[in-house]
């Protein structure tokens, strides 16, 4: 699915050609709104919210005071819109759920960004989305600089605890995986397990919710693998898990708790 579908999917869930408070309204007329920051945060998702405008009725005209991924203080102007009265009413709401939505999830990965000690560590993004809405959350943190960790379930193999409760011999089905030419990635709870795995030819090991002091003992065994982190990771101690040796460190928070933004369209 492609941002446009994304979009006319979204619109058809409005109903937003059967707005029955809009048909109230006579006669169309042309008009302008103004699109306003309520607080201060970096911005991103433009380009959507123009595509619901225009998805709407093409001869509606955005134009932006700013660009994505600008940071704006409160009371910033971030869009003049003019078209017909009723285009604007029918997409006003579809256009500002993604702006919010995306510039909420974006501003939250600079966040983490920031706190980051270890500037060569890769913030990572996971599944945990709402449904159907990964599209949109995934584009603002890659476009964060926070990559996904996996797009979808056929993107690589992960080897979580779940699936390991069904693997008498782990090891033998690891080392099948890695035939395949898929990224492998395993999930390790417990050091001893994670030191099972140092000589195997994987991509990537996850150590999941170990502790600072526990990653700390693991980094001690060199390893040509990348090492990936995650689990009750958060803005307060994300800074005592970026250790030297870290390459990646994945957030379900980026995508799972969304923050969306204030921003108001009023019609002048």
């Amino acid at each position: 699915m492609n941002f446009k579908q994304h979009i006319k999917l979204a619109l058809v869930e409005d109903q937003y050609q059967k707005d029955i408070t809009t048909k109230l309204i006579k006669p169309k007329i042309k008009c302008t709104a103004i699109v306003k920051a309520k607080e201060s945060f970096h911005i991103y998702g433009l380009k959507w919210f123009k595509e619901v405008f225009k998805t709407v009725d093409k001869n509606t005209n955005v134009k932006f005071m700013i660009k994505d991924g600008d940071m704006i203080k409160k009371g910033k102007v971030i869009a003049e819109v003019k078209g017909i009265n009723h285009s604007l009413l029918k997409a006003e709401r579809v256009a500002l759920n993604y702006l919010q939505t995306m510039s909420g999830t974006y501003d939250l990965c600079i966040k983490y960004k920031d706190k980051l000690k270890n500037k060569k560590i890769r913030l990572l993004h996971t599944r945990k989305t709402v449904p159907l809405f990964r599209l949109p959350l995934s584009e603002s943190c890659s476009a964060a600089g926070c990559l996904p960790h996996r797009n979808d379930l056929s993107s690589s193999v992960l080897f979580k605890e779940n699936h390991l409760k069904f693997l008498p011999d782990p090891i033998v089905i690891i080392k099948k995986a890695i035939k395949m030419e898929k990224i492998v990635v395993v999930e390790a709870k417990t050091l001893r397990f994670a030191k099972s795995l140092v000589d195997l030819k994987i991509d990537r090991i996850l150590l999941d919710n170990f502790t600072p002091t526990m990653l700390k003992n693991f980094l001690k065994f060199k390893s040509r693998m990348k090492i990936e982190i995650s689990g009750s990771i958060n803005l307060n101690n994300i800074h005592n898990f970026s250790q030297k040796g870290v390459n990646f460190i994945s957030i379900g928070a980026l995508t799972k708790n969304i923050y969306s933004k204030d921003i108001s369209m009023i019609i002048v």
